[in-house]
């Protein structure tokens, strides 16, 4: 191993004080906690800090690990996905633009896709670019939110969390898309690839559970619940947390949250059955849909110089051209070689 440490040309001391952290993390797997009544806790429990407050969830536990068969459906199915990308950068401020992309399924079968006009903008810190991108994803569910029936699900590749930072309109929208959908009879669900949830012990939820689903059920798939207690989480949480490993021939462990109106109307496992259903035996372990607009929400580097090039066109047309080169001139050298902005 020094050997291959020494090709690697990794600093030495810095790996081993990784090695040290690693061994105290999962040292405490080990170490013993007790409640206010002096009964001892011998399993680790998931924790939520929030503006100074520590929420701890439930007790991870064997048996609440549950086998995840897919349920056949004929349900529709709408997923959207929103992408982002600099366009240009000024310094103090980006133009950024962001492509949204969705589609409708049933079973395997796509019945209609589409993508929204490009939105474009000018925003000068990166929490006004991630609040924009959300609200603009949240306007097109809404709308998008008339073609669906009662009974049929809609995907978003995000957690169904309000975030207090939010701006009012942004966490109104996020409220009535949440309202509206249950409303209608759609089942509301949220998927993150990764999550930022930790244990007691400071180890990754998704990879404890991932770890003690493979002691008890092997290669299967799987989805654990629940993980929080509702009357714990502040009222800004719409969505119930489940960890699910959705194929018996992937991997990969996503962190789902399904609407608590929905969880008030439909049990848990039917709706985690008919999720693991909506795959692509190609590509098995995530929903289809929402990998399919994912895919169609990205931007070439065609697209982006093509748009870059409209806008400097219209810029030279309007007289802004000069002072806006200087400040990307000024800024980065990938702006001038990319768009051909000339010194």
């Amino acid at each position: 191993m020094s050997q291959d440490l020494i090709q690697s040309r990794i600093d030495y001391r810095d790996f081993k004080e990784v090695l040290r952290e690693l061994k105290r993390i999962y040292s405490k797997r080990n170490v013993i906690e007790y409640t206010l009544l002096g009964e001892p806790i011998l399993s680790p429990y998931p924790v939520f800090k929030f503006g100074g407050r520590v929420i701890r969830g439930c007790r991870l536990t064997p048996d609440r690990l549950k086998y995840l068969d897919p349920i056949p459906h004929s349900k529709r199915v709408l997923a959207l996905d929103a992408s982002l990308k600099v366009l240009f950068n000024c310094g103090a401020f980006k133009i950024i633009v962001s492509k949204i992309a969705w589609g409708i399924w049933r079973g395997f079968q796509c019945e209609r896709t589409g993508v929204l006009p490009v939105k474009i903008k000018i925003i000068w810190d990166k929490r006004e670019a991630s609040e924009w991108l959300l609200r603009i994803e949240l306007e097109a569910a809404l709308k998008l939110l008339s073609q669906m029936r009662f009974g049929d699900y809609l995907l978003m590749d995000r957690g169904l969390a309000i975030s207090p930072i939010l701006g009012r309109y942004v966490k109104n929208l996020f409220n009535r898309l949440d309202i509206f959908s249950s409303a209608k009879g759609v089942v509301l669900i949220g998927i993150t690839k990764s999550s930022q949830l930790k244990l007691n012990t400071g180890e990754s939820l998704l990879g404890y559970l991932t770890y003690l689903a493979r002691q008890r059920m092997k290669d299967c798939a799987w989805f654990y619940h629940p993980i929080f207690k509702s009357s714990t989480l502040p009222s800004w949480f719409i969505g119930d947390m489940v960890v699910a490993r959705l194929s018996d021939d992937d991997e990969n462990v996503f962190r789902v949250d399904v609407s608590r109106r929905v969880l008030n109307r439909l049990p848990l496992g039917n709706i985690m059955g008919e999720l693991a259903f909506m795959q692509d035996p190609a590509t098995p372990g995530y929903p289809y849909p929402l990998k399919s607009v994912h895919d169609a929400s990205r931007f070439t580097e065609e697209e982006l110089e093509r748009l870059a090039n409209i806008f400097l066109e219209i810029l030279e047309e309007k007289g802004l051209s000069p002072n806006f080169t200087a400040d990307v001139r000024s800024t980065s050298f990938k702006e001038r070689y990319l768009w051909g902005i000339t010194l």
